[in-house]
């Protein structure tokens, strides 16, 4: 039905390796409560801490490797349209979401041998 949200919990103590994950249900918005994540996407990589959010579009293919060795906090799904930045209203340009106070991926490019598992998760399952 692509309406609703999901509110995830996560705590991991492994890198993801050679498996990559998508989402074809929705954008995923990830917030570290503990510890490090290298996200390493399509688009470049994200080095994100706590106190810190990252948002993964959907059907954008990352894989997650833990710098500390561990991890914890929370995943946010949103099923129905996509996360935008809100209008500046009338606080203009005193508002907190500018698009200027936002990081980007810088483009890389890693050319590794080796067989990749994509896990691709679509209407609640895991194919």
């Amino acid at each position: 039905m692509k309406d609703g949200i999901g509110i995830h919990h996560y705590s991991c103590n492994a890198s993801m390796g050679n498996t990559v994950f998508c989402s074809s249900d929705g954008d995923i918005l990830v917030v570290p409560q503990e510890g490090r994540l290298l996200i390493e996407t399509e688009m470049g990589k994200l080095l994100v801490g706590p106190f810190e959010i990252v948002l993964l579009p959907r059907g954008l293919k990352f894989s997650v490797q833990l710098p500390d060795g561990k991890s914890k906090g929370y995943l946010n799904e949103v099923y129905k349209g996509h996360y935008v930045l809100p209008d500046l209203g009338p606080i203009g340009s005193n508002c907190l979401a500018n698009p200027r106070d936002f990081e980007t991926p810088v483009a890389w490019f890693e050319d590794k041998a080796g067989e990749y598992k994509i896990v691709n998760k679509y209407i609640g399952k895991f194919f």
